[in-house]
């Protein structure tokens, strides 16, 4: 018995020391890999109607340098940093609304990025402002560098280079729908799946992304991304980079966090959620996460072990929020394909449940519109996953709230101006595959286009 006694201790000795060893490994390389290292081009975060932060990075700690203007080749405007460093980050105030400036960004010697007339960025419209054209660019799951993910930017340059908007640039905003970088969210891999994969469009477009359960395997995304927990940008202080909302002209955007965040209804982010939305007076609500609450792709919705129940949670518990205070469209990504639901309401359970009683509009397109709906609670919520910017995974694709589900790398263009939103699916060859129209109205007109067997919500 003795000696079994020495074996079980010298097992149990191994397994700790195997444990430590392991977790120490651990922390060496998530720490190594999230590490932000070597030069980096400059890049734009916390726009709002009045600020903007550039971000940009070098090999070795320099004090950081910023000109701007509003032509390339008056750059007289400058600020710059206090103390030397690597990572760089200068936060500009005081600018005009809607406006074009010019930058170029160096150290007290020089100047080593920007300074001719494509370098440039724009500043939000002045929050609330209803007449304002706005043009949103939406890719998810576009973590995997390749053909694929080069193609459907090159799609989308090509669509937009067809369709421009006469004095409007190319694009006005851009999100994210998390997994950025694949396939665990090093800063290496994020150098190939963002900043090498997306160089032109950094320079002049703010990118606000979500946060996604590849991101969340190292803690790049949090050195990269400079997100506006204090409200910078518009809505109410979230006090953490996880989840955070903006405003740009009658829009209000909330970024949720799906993956490492409480779901629960008595979490902080649910919590703080409210507040927000309690707050929010814009005209159009749009909401992006990572893990979709309806979907029959990638993962599956009904699955309560798929992805740790984290796509039941956000059905459950964060749903009923979003469509009590009129939540119009909701971004999501993870299945990767498309997927487009009809204008829906209080679906809160799997998909055997889901019936007509939920279908607040099925479109209306011999009247010019997809879906009209009212403002306020219950109105109606179109879902839309869109998880296929680098890839594309077979599935069964046969969700019942789903009108559209398409296997087809892509990512969606979205027009707002006043009270008409319109989505268009892009496909890897520049074609429209999917097209939705939103159109919100005062009066009681909307009630021509509900669906009558439509049963309203009581689950507030």
């Amino acid at each position: 018995m003795l000696w079994l006694k020495r074996a079980f201790k010298w097992a149990s000795v191994s397994l700790l020391a195997l444990l430590v060893f392991y977790g120490v490994a651990r922390f060496y390389v998530v720490y190594t890999e999230s590490r932000i290292e070597g030069d980096r081009a400059p890049y734009f975060q916390k726009q709002s109607a009045e600020a903007i932060s550039i971000v940009w990075h070098t090999d070795k700690p320099e004090i950081g340098v910023l000109r701007y203007g509003s032509r390339p080749d008056d750059l007289t405007l400058e600020v710059s940093e206090l103390e030397p460093g690597e990572a760089h980050e200068l936060r500009l105030t005081g600018l005009e609304p809607s406006q074009r400036y010019y930058y170029a960004v160096g150290n007290t010697r020089a100047m080593f990025y920007g300074g001719s007339e494509d370098d440039w960025f724009m500043t939000a419209p002045e929050t609330g402002a209803d007449e304002e054209a706005v043009r949103l660019w939406v890719i998810g799951d576009s973590g995997s560098p390749g053909k694929v993910q080069q193609a459907v930017r090159d799609a989308m340059t090509t669509w937009v280079t067809n369709n421009p908007r006469e004095d409007e640039p190319y694009l006005d905003q851009w999100l994210a729908l998390g997994d950025n970088a694949y396939r665990s969210g090093s800063n290496r891999q994020y150098q190939a799946a963002l900043f090498d994969a997306y160089p032109a469009i950094l320079k002049n477009i703010a990118l606000w992304p979500a946060y996604g359960n590849h991101d969340a395997r190292r803690r790049a995304f949090f050195d990269i991304f400079s997100l506006p927990e204090q409200a910078e940008s518009g809505g109410v202080i979230s006090g953490t980079e996880h989840y955070y909302s903006f405003d740009y002209a009658n829009i209000h955007y909330v970024m949720l966090d799906s993956q490492d965040s409480d779901r629960e209804s008595d979490g902080d982010m649910l919590q703080w959620l409210q507040r927000d939305l309690e707050a929010n007076r814009q005209k159009w609500l749009i909401v992006a996460f990572h893990h979709p609450p309806y979907s029959k792709g990638t993962h599956d919705s009904d699955d309560e072990g798929d992805s740790r129940g984290r796509l039941v949670d956000m059905r459950q518990y964060v749903l009923p929020v979003l469509e009590k205070y009129g939540v119009d469209l909701v971004l999501s990504g993870h299945s990767h394909g498309y997927e487009r639901s009809y204008l829906i309401d209080c679906h809160y359970g799997d998909s055997s449940q889901f019936s007509e009683k939920n279908i607040v509009s099925r479109g209306a397109e011999d009247k010019n519109a997809d879906f009209v709906k009212a403002k306020g609670a219950h109105s109606g919520t179109v879902y839309v996953v869109a998880g296929a910017s680098a890839k594309v995974d077979n599935a069964s694709m046969n969700h019942p709230a789903m009108a559209v589900s398409l296997k087809q790398a892509g990512s969606l263009i979205i027009d707002i101006e006043s009270s008409t939103l319109v989505a268009r699916y892009i496909n890897a060859d520049a074609q429209v595959v999917d097209e939705f129209i939103i159109e919100k109205r005062d009066d009681d007109s909307w009630k021509e286009y509900l669906n009558p067997d439509y049963a309203g919500c009581t689950q507030d």
